[in-house]
């Protein structure tokens, strides 16, 4: 699964991207400072560093936004309440906040429950054949601020725990898939450089 770590340091204000990340996941850092700016959230002059590990894997999807926007956020102290290891964050932004789906997400949410990623953030409105699956919990969200007041215990969101369908159906078909995902993009875990 990759995992995106950030940190900031002294520099011009911008976002540097590592980790062999292709064009779309370049463009990602226009998207977060820009959905960033049309939330006022003042950004320091420094420079935030964003790794995609693991390095030696090609990434190829625009997944990162929304956690490359919520590890900012953190670096900055922007959350009351620690962000557990175990919830990770999905979708692709638009300037505006909306969180949006994109291509891939069904394997990438299978692989993040494979690794015990235990609550996901994912779009609203994600095509998906299910609601719930077993052993994760589903938070569905609209835009990033409905993230933003989950992870400040403000709003309770949609969220889906269960088997329904049942999660068999979804498992074998999915599962060489999904691994082979890990090597282009998943569900993105956050962890914070020290």
């Amino acid at each position: 699964m990759v995992e995106v770590e950030i940190q900031m340091v002294e520099g011009i204000q911008g976002i540097s991207i590592v980790g062999l990340p292709d064009a779309s996941v370049k463009e990602s850092k226009d998207r977060v400072l820009g959905t960033l700016g049309s939330y006022h959230c003042d950004l320091p002059e420094k420079r935030f560093i964003v790794n995609l590990s693991p390095a030696e894997q090609r990434k190829n999807s625009p997944f990162f936004d929304l956690a490359m926007a919520i590890g900012i956020m953190k670096e900055l102290d922007y959350f009351p309440h620690e962000i557990p290891e175990t919830a990770a964050f999905l979708g692709v932004l638009s300037l505006n906040g909306a969180v949006k789906p994109v291509e891939g997400m069904l394997p990438a949410i299978m692989a993040a429950r494979n690794k015990g990623i235990k609550v996901l953030y994912l779009p609203h409105a994600a095509d998906l054949p299910f609601r719930r699956l077993d052993g994760i919990e589903l938070r569905f969200v609209r835009n990033l601020d409905e993230v933003i007041q989950s992870l400040s215990g403000q709003e309770d969101l949609f969220t889906a725990q269960g088997s329904w369908p049942p999660v068999a159906s979804f498992d074998e078909p999915y599962t060489i898939y999904s691994q082979r995902t890990l090597n282009i993009s998943s569900a993105i875990n956050m962890q914070r450089r020290s």
